[in-house]
């Protein structure tokens, strides 16, 4: 059971506690400048591009422009405004989807003047959309079952969505990618992988918990496989 959220406050910004993903940058000097083929000999190699994923996208979070005043959203009883408020959580989904329901509540609260929201706010708020899009703690498009959803969205930083608000099946997508592309991968190295698709530089303790749950659901369903080693390997029929 999620624990109630805090207070509404003004807005302020959030602070994630993972290290974010950052490339690195050359390092200048001051040297006397070598030959052209020395200059080549000793510069360091760039890191490589991650390689694009089966079924992979890119994260693009929502960003709704302001949409009234903070005292709409305690006039969700009149039927014009709760349909404008409608309205904007299902751009939303369309925009972020499958989204956590904190998520998408404190974003559009945020329109309003508002980015953290009471547990009640953010039960009024979802109560405007179809009870079937809300599975769980994610909010899923109209039309996409969870079992059906293959896909998954690559992330620079844990900053752009922190991955307790990133669906389990998502993450399995993802996990489900990594096998796929390889012959077969340590389930500690799996984790350490799917972290960094979704930003994250270490696989911190916090994100085992959701890690193991994202594995649980794709080896439940035969998406993945351990092979004789102990190795996780994409099903052949996947």
């Amino acid at each position: 059971m999620l624990a109630p959220l805090p207070a509404e406050e003004p807005v302020a910004p959030a602070v994630v506690s993972e290290e974010p993903v950052a490339e690195p940058v050359a390092e200048e000097t001051a040297a006397e400048e070598p030959p052209p083929a020395a200059r080549s000999a000793r510069r360091p190699a760039a890191r490589a591009a991650a390689p694009r994923l089966d079924g992979q996208q890119f994260f693009v979070g929502w960003a709704p422009k302001p949409a009234g005043e903070r005292k709409v959203l305690d006039q969700l009883a009149d039927a014009p405004t709760a349909r404008a408020v409608r309205r904007l959580l299902l751009a939303g989904v369309k925009a972020e989807g499958p989204v956590h329901r904190d998520r998408l509540a404190r974003l559009a609260a945020g329109a309003y003047g508002l980015t953290r929201v009471t547990e009640a706010r953010r039960d009024a708020l979802l109560g405007l959309l179809p009870a079937e899009v809300l599975v769980g703690d994610v909010v899923w498009p109209q039309g996409t079952a969870p079992a059906d959803y293959t896909g998954f969205r690559r992330q620079i930083s844990g900053a752009d969505r922190p991955l307790e608000h990133v669906a389990p099946e998502e993450i399995g997508n993802a996990m489900v990618a990594l096998c796929r592309a390889g012959a077969g991968v340590a389930q500690e190295e799996l984790f350490l992988r799917t972290a960094e698709v979704f930003g994250y530089r270490r696989r911190t303790p916090s994100l085992a918990p959701l890690l193991e749950r994202a594995l649980g659901l794709v080896l439940a369903s035969g998406r993945l496989v351990r092979t004789d080693d102990g190795a996780l390997a994409a099903a052949t029929t996947d």
